[in-house]
């Protein structure tokens, strides 16, 4: 492929030939691939990988888990456990739970707004079932990667998460958590999660809102209003990525 000079604006389509191009010519180079990840991420992608390190980094000294509600592929799942292998090693108490139901949005509630097919917003939507085998393909790898073999740092519950959220929550009283990562994007699943888990959230522990002030996707926004009331936090955010949509550090009685 023949170079040209850069565009004014990202060159989607050159730059993802490009990179796929330069990968495939040294796809036998195992070494090389399963090493050099920074090579071939493009820039955008690696912003959202530096906006989860900057929140696991806020929380690294915390006691209590990582919670991640909506796993898709496992990204961001499988992320926070190489993080917590690097930053928390000697601490065999914390893992990170992740709840999906492996098969898509179940339903619209009415304050998610009507369906929209650009961003894949329906019954259905954003499945992950073709992905599940690989997932754990991928989580069986790390598990032989960890310097524990003899405990578990990733646990999967499967399921509705209006339904599995308050039985996890009812059958592990003692769960705390450090870094709660909302990613359900609709109104239900979103509000099942802080209503039962925000409780569990220790002081000074962080929440991420995936899709906090998306327009796309109201629900999640609503959720977060509805349940915070008069005393919502002061939700900021990374400046690397436009995902998540925003972040607050949990601060006593009230969040900041």
């Amino acid at each position: 492929m023949a170079l040209r000079p850069p565009p004014r604006c990202p060159d989607d389509a050159y730059v993802n030939d490009r990179l796929w191009e330069l990968l495939r010519a040294r796809i036998d180079d195992q070494a090389h691939v399963t090493s050099a990840l920074s090579l071939y991420i493009r820039r955008i992608h690696l912003g959202k990988l530096l906006s989860l390190y900057e929140a696991f980094r806020l929380v690294s000294e915390l006691p209590g888990s990582v919670v991640e509600l909506g796993v898709f592929k496992g990204e961001s799942l499988l992320f926070f456990a190489k993080l917590m292998e690097m930053l928390n090693v000697n601490d065999r108490s914390s893992k990170v739970i992740g709840f999906d139901n492996f098969a898509g949005f179940p339903s619209l509630h009415a304050k998610d707004g009507a369906a929209d097919a650009r961003v894949d917003k329906r019954a259905g939507g954003w499945s992950s079932a073709d992905h599940r085998e690989e997932l754990l393909a991928l989580i069986n790898a790390f598990d032989h990667d960890r310097l524990a073999g003899h405990k578990a740092r990733i646990e999967l519950v499967e399921g509705d998460i209006t339904q599995t959220v308050p039985k996890y929550a009812a059958e592990h009283p003692g769960l705390r958590i450090k870094l709660l990562n909302l990613d359900c994007d609709l109104y239900e699943p979103t509000l099942a999660a802080l209503q039962h888990f925000y409780p569990r959230v220790v002081e000074g522990g962080v929440v991420l809102l995936d899709e906090y002030a998306f327009e796309q996707f109201p629900g999640e926004s609503q959720a977060v209003e509805e349940y915070f009331g008069g005393a919502m936090p002061i939700i900021r955010k990374f400046p690397f990525y436009s995902n998540p949509g925003g972040y607050f550090v949990k601060r006593g009685t009230a969040a900041s």
